[in-house]
């Protein structure tokens, strides 16, 4: 089986966004709940999802070979996208930036960074969990969220609600900031760009930071 998954598999595949986004660290605010909750609004066959998830991941050989999207956003920069089997792993230039998962590693990509990737929708969306954003940029991203979820069968009657709540979960504490000689940086626990809490991060951070203000 081949291994890479394309653009095209996932293009308004809404078995595919219904299960990527509940690996997100989303949630309802008012009603408390996460985001594997307030995804069920999505209507989906249990028994057919089940089968789309077990031939499309490949359960059977996943640990050896796990399914991955991947692709060249332009000359200096390439991503991939890795799904093992508890958790999925993020890349640019095969440099680590996150994970989401039960031990998740996120609030690399800034809002900026992220809209920048807008003309490539279904990228954008893949990127989406990896930000951080500041309680005020909510309402910025959120129109642009909703404008792409529109897109996905079955995600478009309820695009405002996940947009919100897929947003909760984006929001940091702290700021990114610009350190001299390191480029961008933030303090928030659990993020690649925490070179103080996490100093094992800082030679690829540098190295990212150059290649993405190019």
């Amino acid at each position: 089986m081949n291994t890479q998954i394309t653009i095209e598999e996932i293009k308004n595949n809404t078995f595919f966004w219904k299960y990527y986004f509940c690996w997100s660290r989303g949630y309802d605010e008012k009603q408390e709940i996460n985001i594997d909750e307030v995804l069920e609004v999505v209507e989906t066959n249990e028994t057919e999802a089940y089968e789309w998830e077990r031939i499309f991941f490949n359960y059977e050989d996943i640990e050896d070979n796990p399914r991955h999207v991947a692709g060249r956003i332009n000359d200096n920069l390439n991503f991939a996208v890795e799904f093992a089997e508890y958790e999925i792993n993020f890349f640019l230039n095969d440099f680590y930036i996150g994970n989401l998962g039960g031990h998740f590693e996120a609030w690399f990509f800034t809002l900026e960074e992220l809209l920048s990737f807008e003309k490539y929708p279904n990228l954008f969306l893949l990127f989406l969990p990896m930000t951080g954003i500041s309680k005020d940029q909510k309402v910025i991203l959120k129109s642009i969220v909703i404008k792409h979820l529109n897109t996905i069968p079955k995600f478009d009657a309820h695009s405002n609600y996940i947009a919100d709540c897929l947003l909760n979960g984006l929001i940091m504490q702290s700021r990114f900031e610009e350190i001299e000689g390191i480029g961008l940086t933030n303090n928030e626990n659990h993020s690649v760009r925490n070179v103080t809490g996490y100093p094992r991060y800082l030679e690829d951070v540098v190295k990212l930071n150059k290649i993405l203000k190019e």
